[in-house]
């Protein structure tokens, strides 16, 4: 059986061709063949509903979804982050908005495998604020980014807003798709 360093090897040779478009900033500012996002801010609280989340996301690797507790001050306005911002928030070294598109949660997840991780993003908005639920979290909105870090290399990141503190909770899942 070949590790995960030599199979990620062979997929990067494989897709080789499909990636010759991409631009000279992102290859250049990766590690690894791919680029490294940021899941949490500095001294910002992941949310207690998010941490109890263990569940993976079924792709070619088969990784576990990761908190995600980031500041952002749109989300006091309920405004969220377009392709850009976004990009800025999770690789401030890299821009990242070319390869950044939104699905809704159905699209992400059309046979509910991960309703766990829905329910934990909306837990974590909704109850920010003073540990208390102040919100229905049946009313709160889910977002799902799906970021392209690397040549077959891509991250979903499941989110809502939580206007309270200010920031964007939810989780990320990496995935290999060739």
């Amino acid at each position: 059986m070949a590790t995960d360093d030599a199979y990620l090897s062979f997929l990067d040779k494989a897709n080789a061709d499909l990636n010759a478009g991409r631009s000279a900033q992102t290859q250049t500012q990766s590690v690894g063949g791919f680029v490294r996002t940021e899941t949490v801010d500095v001294d910002v609280r992941i949310p207690e509903s998010l941490r109890e989340v263990d569940t993976v996301y079924e792709s070619e690797t088969d990784e576990p979804f990761e908190p995600v507790a980031l500041r952002w001050e749109g989300a006091v306005r309920g405004v969220w982050p377009g392709p850009s911002q976004f990009s800025t928030l999770i690789s401030p070294s890299t821009d990242l908005s070319r390869s950044i598109t939104t699905m809704s949660p159905n699209v992400f997840d059309p046979k509910d495998r991960y309703s766990t991780v829905m329910r934990a993003v909306r837990a974590a908005a909704a109850s920010e604020a003073g540990d208390q639920i102040n919100v229905d979290e049946a009313g709160i909105d889910v977002k799902v980014y799906r970021v392209e870090v690397g040549k077959s290399r891509v991250e979903y990141w499941v989110l809502a807003l939580e206007a309270e503190g200010g920031k964007i909770v939810g989780m990320r899942a990496r995935a290999v798709e060739t």
